[in-house]
């Protein structure tokens, strides 16, 4: 399949060329992905992010249908922490945190009882200004962390600890246990948790809950190796996690404990020992250095490797409506 990098210097993303004579229809968009899906998924195994630009992609029936061309396996979002809504059968909006927020780089459910391999992205309003989904190597951040930082959290690896209230009860901090494994039962729930290999008890506030994931992964096609974690989004030392998850005059919820035994959540390195904000600090500065931007238009879906590329958000003006859906 011939692609073509979209920026000037940056391989990823590439954009796959489509023939003059295939119709940009939604019918044909379908039809496209329907033939090239092999192609198309060979190639995002190597290539991190592909753009899919000139359709006329207007519905969530639209992106759905063309998602399920290239992957029949799309997934529900059990498990996920971020808040998003349903909008149609295995399609989301994105991250629904407040405009003027930016949403760091992460790797999607890197945390959670599993992790896509696939995700899909689908503009249908670009925002007024802003709002561009930011993407970066997982390679070449890894490559790029001083030496000390990245072999510590290789060695370790990360906890992330999670405290969820009981929807039952007061509203808490962040999503509760129901919202996040997406059933009010709690044996569904604890099943969730088993298969994941999850630690986890019940409190007085809700759900507690332990998740111990590498730090790094090796791709299984190219064999190279990724920074794949969100630790510097879960610690419970910055001042974004907090405000993202809101509610802070609680009385459940605590910085100093958050995560563990107050509502919120916390990241540890793997063996149970703090990581130094500092440390964390610099993953970020490494991590922004290595964003690829670019604008949204309108009908544009973007697929990405979840191993290979880490994504986020930036803060936008306008009525923006970008969705997703994971394979």
């Amino acid at each position: 399949m011939d692609a073509q990098p979209l920026l000037a210097g940056s391989p990823m993303p590439l954009v796959p060329v489509v023939t003059a004579e295939t119709s940009t229809s939604p019918e044909g968009a379908v039809a496209w992905a329907e033939a090239n899906a092999a192609a198309l998924d060979a190639l995002v195994s190597r290539s991190g992010a592909l753009l899919l630009r000139g359709f006329a992609i207007e519905t969530v029936q639209d992106f759905r249908a063309v998602c399920r061309a290239i992957r029949p396996d799309l997934k529900g979002y059990a498990g996920g922490d971020s808040p998003r809504s349903a909008v149609g059968e295995q399609v989301y909006t994105s991250t629904e945190y407040p405009s003027h927020l930016e949403v760091l780089l992460h790797n999607e459910l890197s945390y959670a009882g599993w992790s896509p391999e696939r995700v899909f992205f689908c503009c249908l309003i670009p925002a007024e200004t802003g709002g561009e989904t930011q993407i970066a190597d997982g390679r070449a951040i890894y490559r790029s962390l001083p030496a000390p930082i990245r072999e510590a959290f290789e060695e370790r690896g990360v906890i992330y600890h999670q405290h969820l209230w009981d929807a039952e009860g007061e509203p808490g901090v962040g999503k509760s246990w129901q919202e996040t494994f997406e059933t009010n039962d709690r044996a569904a729930a604890e099943c969730y948790l088993r298969e994941a290999g999850m630690d986890f008890e019940w409190t007085t506030f809700g759900l507690r809950t332990r998740a111990r994931h590498a730090a790094v992964r090796v791709h299984p096609v190219t064999g190279e190796t990724c920074w794949y974690n969100q630790a510097d989004q879960w610690h419970r030392a910055f001042d974004s996690v907090k405000v993202a998850i809101g509610r802070q005059d609680d009385l459940r919820f605590d910085p100093r404990t958050a995560g563990e035994a107050t509502l919120g959540n916390h990241a540890t390195y793997g063996d149970g020992g703090e990581i130094d904000p500092a440390d964390l600090e610099v993953v970020r500065e490494v991590s922004r250095g290595c964003e690829v931007l670019f604008p949204w238009r309108a009908g544009d879906i973007m697929l990405l490797d979840n191993l290979l590329t880490m994504h986020g958000r930036k803060p936008f003006t306008g009525a923006r409506r970008v969705l997703v859906a994971m394979a």
